[in-house]
């Protein structure tokens, strides 16, 4: 996980040299209004729709018997333009949605010869506002870099299931559905294949480490 952080951090910084570099033979600065050029503008209206890697591990303990898996993340997110610049660039503001889930499974339980096993559940639902700022040095016809954050509550949902015939096996569930405030920041980048569609990649925690999708402006 720290070299795949280390990778998309090195990839960021390296592109947005380059980007500035462009931008700055172009014209392009910090006190000068690209004139909606950018690839993100005044008009800008964006839906993401990305799958997340890396992940929190919510439930730590490993052992013989116990078993702890995790889905990718799917995020849904909407970014639409403040119409007058903020600063050397624009301010984008919207929503975001994800979700993931989660098992534990202990199955090298006995009771009375018989191997039995306990799963527990989780599911994970992220309802946040976003915010993203697009500075203009960064912000050319085809790519972007650009940085935010975002704020809301993770709902997190929490069943258990298990075939075990002891009669004490409630006493293993854990009861751990709750609600948590999330606050976080990111940076991403976005490159246009056409005038409508991208693809971007964010580093940084909403309901996973890494996000990469498609970008679909209209």
């Amino acid at each position: 996980m720290k070299q795949l952080i280390l990778v998309v951090t090195v990839f960021f910084l390296t592109t947005a040299n380059v980007l500035g570099q462009n931008n700055k033979s172009k014209g392009v600065g910090s006190s000068v209004d690209n004139g909606g050029g950018g690839c993100f503008n005044s008009s800008s209206k964006i839906i993401n729709i990305g799958i997340g890697f890396g992940h929190r591990s919510y439930y730590r303990y490993s052992g013989l018997g116990y078993s702890y898996h995790t889905s990718p993340a799917i995020s849904l997110s909407y970014e639409q333009a403040i119409p007058n610049k903020v600063g050397p660039g624009y301010l984008g503001v919207g929503a975001y949605l994800g979700y993931k889930s989660a098992y534990l499974v202990y199955d090298n339980y006995y009771y009375n010869n018989n191997k039995y096993y306990y799963r527990h559940n989780w599911r994970y639902f992220l309802f946040a506002a976003r915010a993203a700022y697009h500075l203009d040095a960064l912000n050319f016809e085809k790519g972007e870099l650009y940085f935010g954050g975002i704020a809301g509550l993770r709902f997190q949902s929490y069943s258990y299931e298990t075939n075990s015939l002891d009669p004490n096996k409630n006493l293993y569930a854990l009861n751990s559905s709750s609600i948590y405030p999330v606050l976080s920041l990111f940076v991403g980048g976005r490159w246009y294949f056409t005038s409508k569609v991208a693809a971007f990649c964010e580093l940084g925690y909403g309901v996973s480490y890494v996000t990469a999708g498609l970008s679909l402006k209209f």
